[in-house]
């Protein structure tokens, strides 16, 4: 296609990213001849030629008609279309059942020429004005049926409402896509967000008092948890240091009882002689064996000595009658007995020396005189002292002093009589 030779009559002097509200960009009137080669219309535009008899043709991008073709249709006018995509954002205040309040619906439209022949017929220089009236014309009615505080059923049916009216644009040739939504005026939105506040503050506290009343319920339950565990824990302790109270009287009573039997060992031992107490003691003090010795050797010659001392003053008594020293010398004669048979306790016993007869002599007798076959004869008694031992080792390990006179070397006894030891 050739230049234009003159200067459109309009021109909105865009490129692709202004925002267009009329998408026709140039208006030129033909001359009879064609046009002298100029300028070059843009690829993505529309040429939408107008003649004599009222007619558009439009010629859709990159189709472009001849300089012959323009002058055989006698074509008057050329309409530079723009053919793309412009989107839109709007606001609308539509009107509710009260009066005094109002929805308020935001608008997103998308449109575009579909028939750039149509749109020009039409006439129209305001494409967002057109489609929102359209909009606002098919809405109205709806929502005037509602209170503001509906506006979700509000909308569901203003969005049936508009699709049954039809597409919107389609009479000035276009292509429209749109979304709508509803929702109150922002003072009610305000209002409704205050009361949300307040129920989400409430809420808030309830949820509060409520974990608040939860946590006091653990922490008593703990608490309680924790005073049975203590209690237990007391319990226990109690029940062990009764335990041990008992045991440690078991323990002081069987110690008691140790000491009980082992005074009564001892003084079993010490009430059977000195030799057998200075035993016990040697079995558990070996070390003191030399003092145990002499000890005993000690105690055995002044024993003997005692005993040997009594007897002689008994035996060598004359100032009393026989009868009155009777009972003395019996016993005198019984601790010599004993002397002479003496030996450590504890240890065995060889044979037993018989024991002197003693004659108890009726009163006026003297202790020389015996009844014989032949009739009562004086026969002289002569008191011999026991010999006495060696040394004391001999008490000691049990040795016998010399044996006293058998019975045949002692006068006999008179008959009838009793000794000592038939007494």
């Amino acid at each position: 296609m050739g230049h234009f030779r003159r200067a459109p009559e309009w021109d909105q002097h865009a490129d692709r990213h202004t925002v267009l509200h009329d998408p026709v960009l140039t208006v030129r009137q033909l001359p009879r001849s064609g046009f002298v080669p100029h300028r070059h219309t843009r690829i993505d535009h529309a040429l939408v030629f107008s003649a004599r008899t009222g007619e558009y043709t439009a010629w859709l991008p990159p189709l472009r008609p001849s300089r012959t073709e323009i002058i055989r249709n006698r074509y008057t006018a050329v309409y530079e279309v723009d053919m793309g995509v412009h989107p839109v954002h709007a606001r609308l205040a539509l009107p509710s059942s009260n009066d005094a309040l109002e929805f308020e619906a935001t608008v997103e439209l998308a449109w575009q020429v579909g028939d750039p022949a149509v749109f020009v017929r039409t006439g129209h220089r305001d494409v967002p004005r057109l489609l929102l009236n359209e909009l606002e014309q098919a809405a109205r009615p709806v929502t005037r049926g509602f209170s503001v505080a509906k506006s979700a059923d509000a909308e569901e049916k203003l969005l049936r409402a508009v699709t049954a009216w039809g597409a919107l644009g389609h009479a000035a040739g276009l292509l429209v896509t749109w979304t709508l939504r509803l929702h109150r005026d922002a003072e009610n939105v305000g209002h409704q967000r205050r009361i949300q506040a307040i129920e989400h503050a409430a809420a808030e506290r309830i949820l509060a008092e409520r974990w608040a009343l939860e946590h006091d319920v653990e922490v008593d339950r703990r608490t309680r948890q924790q005073d049975a565990l203590h209690a237990e824990r007391v319990l226990a302790q109690g029940r062990h240091q009764q335990k041990e109270l008992l045991q440690q009287q078991r323990w002081r009573a069987e110690l008691r009882q140790a000491e009980l039997e082992k005074i009564d060992f001892y003084q079993s031992q010490l009430e059977q002689g000195g030799v057998r107490a200075w035993a016990l003691h040697l079995s558990e003090h070996p070390e003191d064996s030399r003092l145990v010795m002499n000890s005993l050797r000690d105690d055995q010659v002044n024993m003997i000595r005692a005993k040997v001392d009594m007897v002689t003053r008994l035996l060598s008594d004359d100032g009393a009658e026989g009868y009155e020293l009777a009972g003395p010398k019996d016993l005198a004669l019984r601790a010599l007995s004993d002397i002479l048979n003496q030996q450590l306790p504890g240890t065995e016993r060889g044979p037993a020396v018989p024991r002197l007869p003693v004659t108890e002599w009726p009163p006026g007798e003297t202790a020389g005189s015996v009844l014989t076959a032949q009739g009562e004869k004086e026969v002289p008694y002569e008191h011999t002292e026991p010999r006495q031992a060696d040394s004391a080792e001999e008490y000691a390990v049990g040795l016998r002093p010399s044996v006293p006179p058998s019975r045949a070397e002692m006068p006999a006894t008179r008959p009838g009589l009793r000794t000592g030891e038939d007494r």
